[in-house]
């Protein structure tokens, strides 16, 4: 049961790394405001772009030909527009997660049982709080991979999706094992048949969620893409303005390969 209820919820939280989509690591931190997209290193700030164009390090607005400033206002568009791509990409996943709960839950306990009716209601919470979190004018902060600082979409953000899990399925561990006694009846108490039919269970939830996983895979793909164009334009940036040549955002890895940061 154990085994069945993971490999759900690794189908809904990781279908997009399972097509081949790419991973990041944050070498720094990131706060994104109405106004200014700052970066952090160790927590203190690095240097910030302010209205999409203005470049200031260390406190001070740097002078910057036309060049530079076009660099720095592609740099800043790439990063604002990523923002909703996260927004959509976690609300995705939350919904591919519910997807595979109902799945699981209505075919061991029946439709509208209490843990899928539970869960869903509150994975629903949690997108309502992507959707807050991600409205017009609030302050985005993205941490460095390895910081314990809360973020949104951080380790917290998967705790808290954890417990929310385990809280529900500990709630009506009762029900669960009355359904799992069911079965093991219908197998007439032959314990290999029994396996047999719960693999055969779990074959084909994996393969209804890997269907409705599609979706989402097109989404990683096009994400990736963004991540690859916006490292690029760091690393143009990086060789055009001395005063952040040192500087490193984002590392960005895609079929095994790491994008490579150039050394200046």
């Amino acid at each position: 049961m154990k085994t069945l209820i993971t490999s759900v919820f690794l189908l809904a939280t990781g279908s997009a790394a399972a097509h081949g989509s790419c991973n990041l690591e944050l070498d720094a931190g990131l706060r994104i405001t109405e106004n200014s997209i700052e970066f952090y290193e160790a927590t203190q700030p690095t240097y910030k772009i302010v209205e999409d164009k203005y470049l200031v390090v260390s406190g001070q607005l740097l002078k910057l030909n036309e060049a530079q400033q076009e660099l720095v206002a592609d740099y800043a568009a790439g990063i604002r527009a990523a923002v909703p791509e996260v927004r959509a990409m976690a609300l995705a996943g939350i919904d591919l997660a519910i997807t595979g709960i109902t799945l699981t839950f209505d075919n061991l306990l029946g439709e509208k049982n209490q843990v899928s009716t539970q869960l869903a209601t509150e994975l629903n919470n949690v997108k309502s709080d992507v959707n807050r979190y991600f409205s017009a004018g609030n302050p985005i902060s993205i941490n460095r991979n390895g910081e314990d600082i809360p973020d949104f979409l951080d380790k917290h953000f998967a705790t808290r999706i954890e417990r929310v899990v385990e809280t529900s399925v500990q709630n009506s561990i009762g029900s669960l094992m009355l359904a799992m006694g069911k079965e093991a009846l219908l197998a007439g108490g032959d314990m290999g048949a029994f396996e047999e039919r719960m693999n055969k269970f779990d074959e084909q939830i994996e393969h209804q969620m890997n269907d409705r996983a599609a979706g989402m895979a097109v989404q990683s793909e096009k994400f990736c893409d963004t991540l690859v164009n916006i490292n690029a334009m760091e690393e143009q940036l990086k060789r055009a303005v001395p005063a952040v040549e040192s500087f490193n955002l984002m590392r960005v890895y895609t079929a095994k390969v790491e994008i490579v940061q150039h050394s200046i």
